[in-house]
């Protein structure tokens, strides 16, 4: 299976197949680089998704907590979530700098 190696831009020579991702840090490091991506709005190709539903143990050793795309990917593949919370409102960043608390986040 090819790689989207658009991913890669620092380098000359990107892997370019799934074979060349020989280590589970090399598919870890792939998998942030989609889940980047796909946080700034470049939605994956299909095969991408293909790709990642064979690599839950990837995703299960090396979570992206603040990455609202590595969520997604979890979520649509029925994967149990992992802890983290990937946005907040600007409203909730507002909050926590200025030391406030949400008073309808205590009544849940």
């Amino acid at each position: 299976m090819k790689l989207d190696h658009s991913v890669y831009p620092e380098l000359d020579a990107p892997p370019r197949e799934v074979t060349d991702l020989t280590t589970p840090e090399a598919k870890a490091d792939y998998v942030q680089r989609i889940c980047a991506q796909w946080d700034y709005g470049i939605i994956p190709e299909r095969t991408t998704f293909q790709l990642f539903a064979q690599w839950r143990d990837v995703f299960d050793r090396s979570p992206l907590p603040h990455s609202a795309a590595y969520h997604t990917f979890r979520f649509w593949f029925g994967w149990n979530p992992v802890p983290g919370r990937a946005l907040r409102a600007g409203y909730e960043l507002d909050d926590l700098r200025e030391g406030r608390t949400d008073p309808c986040a205590l009544c849940t």
